[in-house]
C-alpha cells in the first residue's frame, strides 16, 4: 500500500515538474531581449498588463523599464522604442535595418504586402520613390496643387454655410471634402457629395478604420460566430472598394489612355509600366497593376483619414479654447483680411495660425504609435538583442508628450512653436509624421490641406458650441488613429 501510494506521489510530482517547465518555457523572457513584464501569459502573452489603452501603459513602462522595452502580444514580441533620439537613431541613423514592414494580419490580408505601406524591400522601395516623384510632379507641396484643394475648399465652405449655424456633426462633411481631393490626384476628377458610389467608399473607409488592432495578433477572431468584429463586413467592403473604385477606375484609365496626358496618378503609374514594359524590364520592376491598386489604397489611407481627424480634433479645440480662435481670427483679419481667398503664400502672414495647427498635431497625437515597423536581420539596439521577427513599435507619444522637451504637454499653447518675436518656430522634435525613409508619405500634402482649410474655415465662420451650450468631451476613440468623440458644432457665418 506504501509502496504503491509512494509511486502515485512520484508520478504527481513528475506530472508537476513537466508542467511547470512547460509553463515556464512558454513566458520565459529570451536573453538578451529588452526588459519588460517578467510574468508572461501563454498565447496572450502581455495583452492584460497593457489593457486598452497602450498608450497610458506605455507611459508606464518608459518609467518602469527604461526608453526600450519589450512586451509580448501572443507570441510575438514588441520593442517599443521611445524617445527621440532613440527614435532618431532607430529609424534614420540605422533605417536601412528598421524600414522594414513586418507580416501581419493587416498587412498580409489587406495589403498583401505590396503598394507602400504593407511592402518591405525592393517592393516598398521602388513604389515609395515612383510614388514620392509622381505626387511631387503633380503639385505636393508647391503651389500648383493649390487651385485643386481651393476648389474643393469652396464646396466645403458652401456645405458648412447651408447649415445655417445649426449643431451639426461635419465628420462626414470634413471626410468628404478631404477625400476628394485625393480623389483629384489620384483620379484626375473629384466626386459630388452625394454621388452614390463616393458616398458607398466613404461608409466603408468610416467602418474600417475602427477595426480592433487585436485582429492583427489574433486573426482566429475572424471564425467567431456573428461577426463579433466586424471582419467579414470589412473584408467585403474592401473587396467593393477595389472592384467598384479602383479596379474600374483602372480600366478606365488604360482604355482611354493618352502618354500626352498623364495629369493624375493613376494615369502617370501606367505610363511608367508601359515604358518598363518596352525596355524589357515588365518582368523584374514591382510596377504593376497589383501594386497600382495597393498603392491607390496607401494613398486614401495615408491621405485620408490622419488629415480630417486633424481637422476634427482642430474644431475641438476651437470650441474648447476660444481665446485661441479669436487670435487666429484676428491675425486673419489684420494680415490677410476676410474676403480673400486664402493661399499658401499668406502662411507666413499667419504664424499664430500656423502654430496652432502645429499644436493640435502635437496634442491630438492622431497616430501616437505610428504603423509597426520591422527590422530586416537581428540586430543590437542600445545593447538590446532584437529578434528578426521582432515587431518595432515608434512611439511617438512619448516625444510629443514629452514633459523634459515640451515644459507643459498637458496644456494646449499656440504660443510653444512661437519665438520671442512672434516668428514661427520649428523644434526637431516635433514629429508627428514620424522621422526617417518610412515617414509619412504625405506630409507635404497633409500640410498644404490643413492650412488651407483651416484658415478658410476661421476666415468665413466662428465656432460655437452646439446642444444645450454643453462642450463636447475631449476623450478620444482609440483605432488605428487617435480620433475623437462624434460631436456637433454651430457654424456661424462671420459678418
Amino acid at each position: 500500500m506504501s509502496q504503491e501510494l509512494s509511486m502515485d506521489n512520484l508520478f504527481a510530482i513528475l506530472v508537476l515538474a513537466g508542467v511547470t517547465l512547460f509553463l515556464w518555457l512558454l513566458i520565459r523572457r529570451p536573453s538578451g531581449i529588452p526588459p519588460g513584464p517578467s510574468f508572461t501569459l501563454p498565447i496572450v502573452g502581455n495583452v492584460f498588463q497593457i489593457g486598452d489603452n497602450p498608450i497610458k501603459t506605455f507611459r508606464n513602462m518608459r518609467k518602469k523599464y527604461g526608453d526600450v522595452f519589450g512586451v509580448y502580444i501572443a507570441n510575438r514580441l514588441v520593442v517599443v522604442i521611445n524617445g527621440f533620439h532613440n527614435l532618431k537613431e532607430a529609424f534614420v541613423k540605422n533605417g536601412d535595418i528598421f524600414s522594414e514592414r513586418p507580416h501581419l494580419y493587416f498587412t498580409n490580408t489587406i495589403t498583401k504586402g505590396k503598394g507602400v505601406l504593407g511592402s518591405s524591400g525592393e517592393v516598398w522601395k521602388e513604389q515609395r520613390k515612383f510614388a514620392l516623384f509622381t505626387l511631387r510632379k503633380l503639385g505636393m507641396g508647391k503651389n500648383i496643387l493649390e487651385l485643386k484643394i481651393q476648389e474643393e475648399i469652396t464646396s466645403f465652405i458652401e456645405e458648412m454655410a447651408r447649415q445655417n449655424g445649426e449643431a451639426t456633426d461635419f465628420r462626414h462633411t470634413i471626410g468628404t471634402s478631404v477625400c476628394n481631393i485625393i480623389s483629384s490626384i489620384v483620379f484626375g476628377k473629384r466626386f459630388e457629395y452625394d454621388d452614390p458610389k463616393f458616398v458607398k467608399f466613404l461608409k466603408i473607409v468610416d467602418e474600417n478604420v475602427a477595426m480592433p488592432p487585436a485582429l492583427n495578433f489574433f486573426p482566429f477572431l475572424r471564425f467567431l460566430p456573428g461577426d463579433v468584429f466586424k471582419i467579414k463586413l470589412m473584408m467585403r467592403g474592401i473587396e467593393t472598394i477595389q472592384r467598384e473604385l479602383f479596379k474600374s477606375s483602372i480600366e478606365q484609365h488604360v482604355a482611354s489612355y493618352d502618354e500626352d496626358d498623364t495629369d493624375d496618378f493613376i494615369s502617370a503609374y501606367i505610363k511608367e509600366m508601359k515604358q518598363k514594359e518596352s525596355l524589357g524590364d515588365g518582368n523584374s520592376s514591382s510596377i504593376n497593376k497589383e501594386n497600382l491598386r495597393a498603392v491607390i489604397q496607401d494613398l486614401f489611407i495615408a491621405g485620408m483619414e490622419t488629415t480630417s481627424t486633424t481637422i476634427r480634433w482642430l474644431l475641438l479645440y476651437l470650441l474648447h479654447f476660444s481665446d485661441v480662435q479669436e487670435k487666429c481670427f484676428a491675425e486673419i483679419q489684420d494680415n490677410v483680411g476676410c474676403d480673400k481667398t486664402i493661399c499658401v503664400e499668406d502662411k507666413t502672414k499667419l504664424p499664430y495660425l500656423e502654430a496652432t495647427i502645429m499644436e493640435t498635431l502635437r496634442y491630438a497625437n492622431v497616430v501616437p504609435l505610428a504603423l509597426m515597423h520591422g527590422v530586416s536581420k537581428e540586430t543590437t539596439f542600445k545593447g538590446y538583442r532584437i529578434p528578426k521577427d521582432a515587431l518595432i513599435v515608434p512611439n511617438i507619444d512619448s516625444v510629443l508628450s514629452d514633459t523634459a522637451i515640451w515644459g507643459d504637454p498637458e496644456n494646449f499653447r499656440p504660443d510653444r512653436f512661437l519665438d520671442e518675436n512672434g516668428r514661427l518656430t520649428k523644434p526637431e522634435e516635433f514629429i508627428p509624421f514620424l522621422l526617417g525613409p518610412r515617414n509619412c508619405l504625405g506630409e507635404s500634402l497633409a500640410r498644404m490641406e490643413l492650412f488651407l482649410f483651416v484658415a478658410s474655415m476661421l476666415q468665413k465662420f466662428e465656432f460655437v458650441k452646439g446642444e444645450g451650450n454643453v462642450l463636447p468631451t475631449l476623450q478620444c476613440v482609440l483605432g488605428f488613429t487617435r480620433a475623437p468623440q462624434h460631436f456637433v458644432v454651430r457654424a456661424v457665418l462671420r459678418i
